[in-house]
């Protein structure tokens, strides 16, 4: 079984490492009494350097990447807009965000963890994008700040493609914050007043995945030009596990399915591991596939050869009820993107244009039946649910790009 090791914490590991390593050389024992610490060790730098070789070739043998401190040596053109991202997760949208300012004109820089690049994976052209890595936030970038800041403001234009409450000190040290032509993104708006963000609302410098009151939604969907597929002989459902979430009555469903010989298989992946091969009953382990922290290549390969994604959405569910007004979820961009109709809540559709003709919808009582329906719904009502998912898509890119004008003022 592969170890898989995130970025984010390969810093902490080295370091971890060579404190061992530096304590065997001082205390002069013998190599084989740490034999074992030793077989360990190597073991987890062999798995962490298959882990690092993520990068796709398709990728990398086509796209100029430089590491953030050549980025002072570098030429920023005119018409340049660059992309920030400041964690390890939220790649997704990148692809998305990059397509607007392409299709705008712009060239872009994205700033990334070297992890997030494979989110590029399936764009055709590479010739106005350059990537720009660092592999520790803080130890690259904040401890650069002053140098970068005078280097970021040579863009026409900056998008903080992740705003949090955690990296708040980063932002003031690159300046963001004072830069007129910044622009944030938020996942969750409730950080807008924690942040004290509420004065750039008006200045239209807030952004939003979601159709809701505040913010101006610019909806980064695309990952690349996606060939519609036929419904599989077996149907395949994708699905996310999220912290949090119930997925009870979710399973139950299923199980019921399962006993009336209904022929189906469901994907599971993400971060976090709530729904596991732990929760489910043992009669459904052969159903499930458990595939937790893949690689983009590996993410989009699954949601490609999926028929449906579930977003099972509760609006009973604390945890859940942001979703209707200030969360988006990630898999309603899979779904935009990849055309694969969600199966999702009534009481979510409306506010992500979901509708009878782009997606199943469900209520509190009828999730068996819709599952049955989109088991055996024929490949010709499929490409209907399709098409329509298609015409929503193109709906939300038409309002993300205009949005988009509307705060570079070019509308």
């Amino acid at each position: 079984m592969e170890l898989r090791i995130d970025n984010y914490i390969l810093f902490y590991l080295i370091n971890f490492f060579n404190i061992i390593f530096t304590k065997i050389y001082e205390s002069r024992i013998s190599i084989n009494s740490y034999k074992p610490v030793i077989i360990i060790i190597l073991l987890i730098i062999l798995n962490t350097n298959s882990y690092c070789n993520y990068l796709d070739n398709r990728v990398s043998k086509n796209l100029k990447i430089i590491k953030y401190d050549e980025i002072y040596n570098s030429t920023i053109e005119n018409g340049t807009v660059l992309i920030f991202e400041p964690n390890i997760f939220h790649h997704e949208c990148t692809p998305g965000y990059t397509k607007y300012f392409i299709d705008l004109g712009y060239k872009v820089d994205i700033l990334m963890y070297p992890y997030g690049i494979d989110s590029l994976l399936l764009f055709k052209d590479y010739s106005n994008i350059k990537i720009i890595t660092f592999n520790n936030l803080h130890k690259d970038i904040s401890d650069h700040s002053k140098n970068l800041s005078s280097v970021i403001k040579k863009y026409d234009f900056i998008l903080l493609q992740t705003t949090s409450l955690y990296e708040l000190d980063i932002y003031n040290n690159l300046d963001f914050l004072n830069i007129t032509n910044s622009f944030f993104v938020f996942h969750c708006l409730d950080f807008i007043n924690i942040l004290g963000f509420s004065k750039y609302l008006k200045q239209n410098r807030i952004w939003t995945l979601g159709n809701f009151s505040r913010g101006l939604q610019v909806n980064p969907h695309y990952f690349g030009d996606i060939k519609l597929r036929n419904k599989n002989e077996k149907t395949t459902f994708f699905l996310t596990s999220s912290n949090g979430r119930n997925y009870t009555y979710l399973i139950s469903t299923i199980e019921k399915l399962y006993r009336e010989n209904y022929d189906f298989q469901i994907f599971v992946t993400g971060r976090a591991k709530k729904l596991n091969s732990d929760n489910i009953p043992n009669n459904l382990t052969k159903i499930f596939t458990f595939i937790y922290e893949v690689h983009y290549s590996e993410l989009f390969k699954i949601v490609e050869n999926s028929d449906y994604i579930i977003i099972p959405l509760d609006p009973y569910n604390k945890y859940d009820y942001d979703y209707n007004n200030s969360k988006s979820s990630g898999s309603i961009q899979l779904a935009y993107g990849f055309s694969k109709p969600p199966i999702i809540s009534k009481e979510y559709s409306n506010v992500y244009k979901l509708n009878e003709n782009n997606s199943l919808i469900f209520n509190e009582s009828n999730l068996y039946e819709i599952m049955k329906k989109s088991i055996l719904l024929s490949n010709d009502d499929y490409k209907y649910l399709q098409n329509g998912l298609i015409k929503c898509e193109n709906e939300i890119y038409n309002t993300s790009i205009y949005n988009i004008k509307l705060a570079f003022n070019k509308n």
